[in-house]
């Protein structure tokens, strides 16, 4: 089989798995990958504490104004809370409300289970192929973004 059909049958079979994976999740809990994610870094920085925005926006490597967007919708929909203390004034901190931290326990509870169900179906063989391969490309993916970095023409 040549690159190009590889190429073709990985991207069909991603496609086939994110659909096939999408239908029927009535109990799935109705959160974005980059929500779960933001929330996640904001929960992980400081063990669930407060947290201030420059710490977020440093953790995701990402501008403060892109933190800054994301809290502004958290706040409506009621997952954080901006703080300013007295003792320090010029800075913001963020408090994740406990409404934010049962979605997230559902959000976890959710991938925890698919994603033993998953191995499961792999068998244990499989199941040690696909973290290996799945390593592999984590590893691809790093030396690729290093590479970008240095200024390399691919």
């Amino acid at each position: 089989m040549d690159e190009m059909e590889v190429v073709r049958r990985l991207t069909h079979l991603f496609y086939a798995f994110r659909k096939e994976n999408a239908a029927g999740l009535d109990d799935h809990p109705r959160i974005r990958h980059k929500d779960i994610m933001m929330l996640d870094a904001i929960l992980s920085i400081n063990k669930g504490d407060l947290v201030k925005m420059s710490d977020i926006s440093a953790y995701l490597q990402v501008t403060p104004a892109a933190v800054s967007q994301f809290i502004k919708g958290y706040e409506k929909k009621g997952w954080v809370e901006r703080v300013v203390l007295e003792n320090d004034r010029r800075s913001v901190y963020i408090k994740v409300s406990d409404q934010a931290k049962e979605v997230m326990k559902g959000c976890e509870k959710h991938m925890t289970e698919s994603l033993y169900e998953f191995i499961e179906a792999l068998g244990e063989e499989d199941a040690e192929n696909f973290l290996r391969i799945m390593e592999k490309a984590v590893e691809f993916s790093k030396q690729k973004k290093e590479t970008k970095k240095k200024g390399a023409c691919k």
